[in-house]
């Protein structure tokens, strides 16, 4: 992983302390506001932002819980190195309840691997676009999107001790777009994370497309419970390169489910196609390319002895995994026939 962030090209981060915006009339210079009027034609915008202080608990908060934001704004170019956060964690860039159209976008930070540190939570809100971001070493998750539809997450670069990118109780979110997979040109890579590239729980109309999600310790991609449904994934490449043993202690989790992509606990009506999909091993331990359900097992890397717990349960009805370069499989009867 990368030691810290770098500007992005264009961008002249300067210090600036923890941001609140509550009501229309918390968009100022003072805190942060560069231009706008608010509008659906010149929205405000924050820029140019190094938030190092977060010891509220953010960097900048825009939290429309009381309905008192009318107008529409933009965030770009947001750097943090994070100095200063409270020792439960902290989130970068929180959004709640904010239904307009919206971009965050070229946001650059590195948290040190800070417990409970959230790179851009999105909570109960619509129609956010995140663009560029590079969001490396968060404690929890690099983006976490809660209670919220028609999100957007292209060309960004997620790195985190926990998921990379978390979906819970979502619903129409488009992750990706047409991008070179050969290098990543312009794709979305979720890469390096302890636990999951792509985590979805309980979310439905989620589309995946051009998305990397490689050298993760406990699996590229979880479709989990019986709320998560009408999920695609296409074109992309899945892996499980963990758990790995570092300095003596296995990385990632300690689950069952160790794959390149799992579905687990009633998720259905999920289709994944032209995927290349590979998990560090094969099927020993349980390190699968493609899991329905999880086989009770887990083997540590480190003393190679495996322990056991009630497996985890597969997923509902209308799995179509055709089309997919994969090697090993559990749980899936048929097996899909692999594409490689």
């Amino acid at each position: 992983m990368a030691v810290g962030p770098a500007a992005a090209a264009g961008c002249t981060p300067a210090h600036h302390g923890p941001i609140l915006i509550q009501r229309d009339s918390d968009f100022t210079h003072a805190n942060g506001v560069v231009s706008g009027s608010g509008t659906a034609a010149d929205p405000y915008l924050f820029a140019n932002l190094q938030l190092k202080d977060l010891n509220p608990g953010y960097g900048l908060k825009v939290d429309n819980s009381k309905g008192k934001i009318t107008k529409l704004f933009n965030i770009d170019c947001v750097q943090s190195n994070w100095t200063n956060a409270p020792p439960n964690g902290a989130t970068l860039i929180w959004i709640v309840k904010v239904r307009a159209a919206t971009t965050i976008s070229r946001v650059s930070a590195n948290s040190g691997e800070a417990g409970g540190s959230v790179g851009i939570r999105v909570d109960g809100s619509s129609a956010i676009l995140l663009d560029d971001e590079s969001l490396n070493k968060f404690g929890s998750n690099g983006v976490q999107v809660t209670a919220s539809d028609h999100i957007t997450v292209i060309r960004s670069k997620l790195k985190a001790m926990g998921n990379g990118l978390a979906i819970v109780d979502s619903h129409d979110l488009t992750i990706g777009q047409s991008c070179t997979l050969v290098n990543g040109n312009g794709c979305n890579e979720f890469t390096y994370d302890d636990g999951r590239g792509i985590f979805v729980h309980d979310s439905y109309n989620v589309l995946v497309v051009y998305t990397i999600t490689t050298a993760d310790d406990t699996g590229g991609v979880l479709l989990d419970g019986s709320g998560t449904y009408n999920v695609t994934l296409r074109n992309g490449k899945a892996a499980a390169d963990g758990p790995i043993c570092e300095g003596g202690v296995p990385t990632g989790e300690v689950v069952d489910t160790i794959a390149g992509i799992a579905v687990t606990n009633g998720a259905h009506d999920i289709a994944v196609h032209g995927y290349t999909i590979n998990a560090n091993g094969d099927g020993f331990g349980g390190f699968f390319d493609i899991m329905n359900g999880g086989n009770g097992g887990w083997l540590n890397p480190c003393s190679l002895e495996s322990t056991t717990f009630r497996a985890t349960p597969p997923g509902g009805p209308n799995l179509d995994f055709s089309g997919n370069c994969y090697h090993f499989e559990f749980g899936f009867d048929p097996a899909p026939a692999p594409a490689c």
